[in-house]
């Protein structure tokens, strides 16, 4: 069972996104190393190659149903944070 955390498959995303590690490095505040780290626990974890390091990134077929997925993740996890953090009557 694949326990990827949010960081990475943040990660991925970014890099889908950016197509680069290193733009997606600059958004995430952290060195194109640890991207790369990240991205290739994620694989590990997916057993499956997600990126193709080349410039542009780019996701393998695997990777874009991964990314199609990884969106879906995104959105409830920012809906999920909106709801826990808008005060509402109920919480005065």
């Amino acid at each position: 069972m694949m326990r990827a955390g949010f960081k990475k498959i943040n990660t991925f995303l970014m890099v889908v996104e950016t197509g680069s590690f290193e733009e997606a490095a600059k958004r995430l505040y952290i060195t194109p190393s640890a991207v790369s780290l990240r991205l290739s626990s994620l694989e590990n974890e997916v057993g499956e190659k997600l990126i193709l390091r080349r410039r542009p990134c780019v996701p393998t077929a695997k990777g874009e149903i991964f990314y199609q997925y990884a969106l879906a993740l995104r959105d409830v996890k920012l809906q999920l944070d909106n709801a826990f953090n808008s005060k509402t009557a109920d919480d005065k």
